[in-house]
C-alpha cells in the first residue's frame, strides 16, 4: 500500500455520468493508495457519499465548467452558453480564485479533472501535475457551431489551450476523438455491490420479475406515467428520478436518485435499461451486458458515438425522445428482450482498473 496522497478532483456537473466515472477510479485508486479528496463540483453531496468508498472526502461546491446550459434534459440554450463560457474562460472571477486559493493551501499532489478546464488551469498556474480524464472535452462538441457564429472560435482554441496544458490524458472508450499522446481504457463504470436477487429482495420484487429501468440520466424530469406502463403487469417499472421517497403503484417503483439502492445493482437487476443515453448509463448497461432501448439527443455531438457503440456492443434498439416522454415505446419491450441472450450476461472489463493504475504509477 502507498503512501497517503492529496487529491484535488474537478468534475463538470454536465449530468452524472463524469461523475460516476470519476469516482469508480477514485475507488480503484483509494483500493491501493489511501488519499484525502477534495471534490470540486456542483455535484449533490449524497451523490459522492453513495459513490466514494473512501470517507477522506470533502466537498467545495464550486462551478467547474459551463458545458452546455440545459433547458431540460434533452435540449440546450446556445445563446445563453456562449455568454457563461466567455466570462467562465477568463479564469478571473471570484469562483475560480476560490478555486485557485483553496488548490494552493491543500498543497495537492495531484489534479484531476473529467473534463474541467478551470481545474486544468488552476493546476497549470499553481504547477501541479493534472489528469485530464474524458471521453470528449468541449472544443470537439462546440467545434460545429462555428458555422452558427464565428465567435466560437475564440472559446474553442482557449479550451484547446487549456486541455493541452494536462500532465497526462487518459480516453475512456467510447471516446469520440482520440488523440495521439493519450492513454486509452475500455469503457468506465462503477462496481457492482450486490446480485441481482439481493436488489430484488431489497425492493420488494418477485425475485422472478422482469424489470424495466426507466432513466433521465441524472438530469431529472417528470415523466407522464401513463395506464400504459400498468397495462403491462408481467414487467416491474423503476422509474429513477426527483422523488422523495420509495413508493410503488402497481407495477410502478418510484425510486429517488439519492437512495440506499445502488444504481449500478439496478442496471445489472434489471431485464431492460430505456431512457436517455448518455455516458454512465451506456458504460453501465455495457458493464453488464443490460439490453438498452434508448433515446439520443439529435443536436448533441456525442451521441453518434455513443449510438454507435451500443449498436455494435449491446442488445439495442433506439426510440424517439417524443416517444419515450409519451411513453409510446412499450410495445417493443419484448423485441429487444427476445434479442437478448437469455443467460448469456458477460461481465465486461472495466477501464477504471487500468485508469487508477496509470494515475497511481503516475502520482509515484
Amino acid at each position: 500500500m502507498g503512501k497517503k496522497s492529496s487529491i484535488g478532483v474537478f468534475i463538470t456537473s454536465h449530468g452524472f455520468g463524469h461523475a460516476t466515472r470519476t469516482c469508480a477510479v477514485l475507488n480503484e485508486i483509494y483500493r491501493e493508495q489511501p488519499s484525502d479528496l477534495v471534490i470540486f463540483s456542483t455535484i449533490p453531496h449524497w451523490f459522492f457519499s453513495q459513490n466514494l468508498n473512501c470517507a477522506n472526502f470533502e466537498l467545495v461546491s464550486i462551478k467547474t465548467d459551463i458545458g452546455l446550459v440545459q433547458k431540460n434534459p434533452f435540449s440546450h440554450d446556445l445563446d445563453q452558453t456562449f455568454l457563461e463560457l466567455q466570462d467562465f474562460l477568463s479564469f478571473n472571477d471570484s469562483n475560480f480564485n476560490k478555486a485557485l486559493e483553496l488548490s494552493k493551501d491543500k498543497k495537492f499532489e495531484l489534479i484531476l479533472c473529467d473534463i474541467s478546464p478551470l481545474g486544468l488551469e488552476v493546476a497549470s498556474r499553481l504547477g501541479i501535475p493534472s489528469v485530464l480524464l474524458e471521453n470528449f472535452t468541449w472544443d470537439w462538441i462546440y467545434a460545429e457551431y462555428l458555422k452558427i457564429h464565428s465567435g466560437w472560435a475564440d472559446i474553442i482554441a482557449r479550451i484547446r489551450e487549456v486541455s493541452e496544458k494536462a500532465s497526462l490524458h487518459i480516453q475512456a472508450k467510447p471516446f469520440c476523438s482520440g488523440k495521439k499522446d493519450s492513454l486509452k481504457v475500455p469503457p468506465i463504470s462503477r462496481s457492482l455491490v450486490k446480485d441481482p436477487l439481493s436488489i430484488k429482495k431489497s425492493l420488494e420484487c418477485d425475485p422472478n420479475s422482469r424489470i424495466i429501468l426507466l432513466t433521465t440520466g441524472g438530469i431529472t424530469t417528470q415523466l407522464d406515467l401513463t395506464h400504459k406502463l400498468k397495462s403491462h403487469p408481467e414487467y416491474t417499472f423503476i422509474v429513477s428520478g426527483d422523488f422523495k421517497e420509495i413508493s410503488r403503484d402497481q407495477n410502478v417503483l418510484s425510486l429517488p436518485m439519492n437512495s440506499h439502492v445502488h444504481y449500478p445493482d439496478i442496471v445489472n437487476a434489471s431485464s431492460l435499461v430505456v431512457g436517455k443515453v448518455g455516458y454512465g448509463t451506456l458504460s453501465e448497461c455495457y458493464a453488464t451486458s443490460t439490453p438498452l432501448l434508448g433515446c439520443y439527443r439529435d443536436n448533441f455531438k456525442e451521441s453518434d458515438v455513443l449510438r454507435n457503440f451500443a449498436i455494435n456492443n449491446l442488445t439495442h434498439s433506439e426510440i424517439s425522445i417524443d416517444d419515450f416522454q409519451s411513453m409510446k415505446w412499450t410495445n417493443k419491450i419484448l423485441k429487444v428482450l427476445q434479442e437478448a441472450k437469455i443467460g448469456n450476461r458477460k461481465i465486461h472489463s472495466n477501464g477504471a482498473n487500468l485508469a487508477a493504475t496509470y494515475i497511481r504509477s503516475f502520482i509515484n
